[in-house]
């Protein structure tokens, strides 16, 4: 990626988030309660680091490609170019956008690095980015590997990342979604109010709603829970140690030190099932590793 579409880039995703603030102040779901100083700081110098960091693997994997040029699956079926970009789309939202996303949390290992972002104690559109550069690393191999075995074309890559980038702003974003028309657009589409669930301190609802864009992973998969408890949800994690860290170096180091005895992490053949009692105790949780282990 040249610094000339990194700058288009980050010029894009930094108007949505503008969007995405405005429609806070507008339709806000939650009134903010006063967070730890520096929490928004943190944020959005995490937010800083992945936009970098996601620049540098992106050049990376353009050097890569321009001097192997691998051809991919894709290119001997002589489909139409929609129906492979179409394709592609779909493949990399549930590669990166819900495979990923999963093992993260059924890994006690690379949780210790997605508990950042779920250890915020209030989700707005500085948390999309709320992430440590070893998860933008994690995700980044998600998408090169199909890109590499299929032959995802560039146009397909740079549709998924826009709607990647856009979707995941506006479902992190304080906005109260009117719920008639969050029902019918969630059938398909990742809503804020489901995105909310995710966000929620019962284990049960965390690992859950893992999706980016589109639902119907969850629902195929297991893992989906319905929108309904989306204005109660209990943002962050139950760990206080965790939510006190709001800077950005504290963020950063968190992984790398003692975490709690058990994390959100579920085996990737559990099931949730949102109509049972109890949904606290109805998912076993995974013993995370002491920190001298990694």
């Amino acid at each position: 990626m040249t610094a000339r579409e990194f700058v288009i880039n980050v010029t894009i995703i930094l108007a949505v988030m503008a969007v995405g603030a405005l429609l806070e102040i507008a339709l806000p779901m939650f009134v903010a309660k006063p967070w730890k100083q520096g929490r928004r700081a943190a944020n959005l110098g995490l937010t800083a680091l992945s936009f970098v960091s996601n620049w540098l693997l992106s050049s990376v994997a353009a050097a890569a490609a321009l001097t192997l040029r691998p051809a991919g699956m894709l290119h001997g079926l002589g489909w139409p170019f929609w129906a492979e970009v179409a394709i592609g789309i779909v493949v990399l939202d549930f590669s990166v956008g819900y495979l990923s996303h999963r093992t993260m949390h059924m890994w006690p290992r690379m949780w210790r690095f997605h508990r950042i972002h779920h250890s915020d104690p209030f989700v707005d559109v500085t948390t999309t980015y709320r992430t440590h550069p070893v998860e933008t690393v994690w995700r980044f191999l998600f998408g090169i590997v199909p890109i590499w075995l299929l032959g995802i074309s560039a146009q397909a890559v740079l549709i998924q990342r826009l709607l990647q980038a856009s979707n995941g702003i506006l479902e992190h974003a304080n906005i109260r979604l009117w719920a008639p028309l969050d029902r019918v657009l969630s059938l398909v589409w990742v809503t804020p109010n489901v995105h909310k669930i995710h966000h929620s301190r019962q284990v049960s609802e965390t690992n859950s709603n893992y999706a980016n864009l589109l639902t119907i992973y969850d629902r195929v998969l297991g893992t989906y829970t319905p929108a309904d408890r989306a204005m109660f949800v209990t943002y962050g994690l139950d760990d206080e140690e965790a939510m006190a860290r709001a800077s950005f170096e504290g963020l950063l180091t968190m992984p790398f030190e003692q975490t709690p005895q058990r994390a959100h992490a579920v085996p990737m053949n559990a099931t949730i099932n949102p109509k049972r009692s109890g949904l606290a105790s109805s998912i076993a949780v995974a013993e995370d590793e002491p920190s001298n282990s990694m």
